[in-house]
């Protein structure tokens, strides 16, 4: 018997094996691949989906507003205020 044909013998018995398996204890196979099923999938409910975002943003800063611009000051002088404000 050449290595090919034990090899696909021992697969032909794994598979033979399964079947015997899952055909003897269908409930129990069922429960516990669904079980794996739902354990796998549990981290995608935490993904955002499309129009799943707030709504409003809120702050615990109440009636806030951007403090007063100096006009003496010189277009490219470093300032406090960050660029994008």
């Amino acid at each position: 018997m050449t290595l090919t044909e034990r090899l696909r013998e021992k697969i032909s018995r794994a598979f033979y094996n399964h079947g015997l398996l899952c055909a003897s204890y269908p409930i129990p196979i069922i429960l516990f691949t669904g079980f794996c099923i739902l354990a796998c999938c549990y981290p995608l409910l935490k993904l955002p989906l499309p129009g799943t975002g707030p709504v409003e943003f809120t702050t615990p800063v109440k009636d806030y507003s951007p403090p007063p611009v100096d006009s003496d000051r010189k277009q490219g002088e470093p300032t406090e205020q960050p660029e994008w404000a």
